[in-house]
C-alpha cells in the first residue's frame, strides 16, 4: 500500500537549510536589538542634557528685536516684518509660534519649546525665536575631536 510518513515529516522538524534559515533570521534579530539598545543607551548617557531655558530672543534677519522672560505668561504677540508676520505665544514656561502667513509653517509646525539651545525657525521670514538660558550641568563638554 502507501509508505509510512517519517517521523520528521509528522513532527514537523525542520531541514538542514531551514535551521540555518532560522538561525540567521535569530542573528539579524539579536544585531538589531543591539544597535536599537545601543542608540538609547547613548542618547540618555552620553548625550549632554539640555539646561533650563529662562529667555526667549527674536531675531529677525540675524538682529535681535526683542527679549522675553520665559517665567512669563504674555498674551500672543504679533511680529511684523517686511516679508510676513509671526505670532509668538509664551505659556507655562514654553514658547511657541502660534500663527504665520509663511508657505510651509514649519515655525507653526514645531510646536512648543521649553529647553536652553532649542530655536523656532521661520526661513521665508528670516525669523528665528531663540531660547537661552542656564546649563544643568556646567561640567560636560560640549564636543570632542581625535
Amino acid at each position: 500500500m502507501g509508505s509510512n510518513p517519517t517521523p520528521s515529516a509528522i513532527f514537523g522538524v525542520l531541514s538542514m537549510k531551514s535551521k540555518a534559515k532560522v538561525r540567521g533570521d535569530f542573528i539579524l534579530i539579536v544585531v538589531v536589538t543591539l544597535l536599537g539598545l545601543g542608540t538609547l543607551a547613548y542618547n540618555r548617557l552620553i548625550v549632554p542634557k539640555q539646561g533650563i531655558g529662562t529667555k526667549v530672543v527674536v531675531e529677525i534677519e540675524g538682529q535681535k528685536v526683542k527679549e522675553f522672560d520665559l517665567s512669563l505668561d504674555l498674551e500672543p504677540l504679533r511680529i511684523e516684518t517686511k516679508h510676513g508676520f509671526n505670532v509668538v505665544e509664551i505659556s507655562e514656561g514654553q514658547v511657541r509660534v502660534s500663527e504665520a502667513d509663511c508657505p510651509d509653517l514649519l515655525c507653526v509646525h514645531t510646536g512648543w519649546r521649553q529647553h536652553a539651545g532649542q530655536v523656532i525657525v521661520c526661513l521665508p521670514h528670516y525669523f528665528v525665536v531663540r531660547i537661552v538660558g542656564e546649563q544643568e550641568d556646567q561640567g560636560s563638554l560640549d564636543g570632542f575631536t581625535y
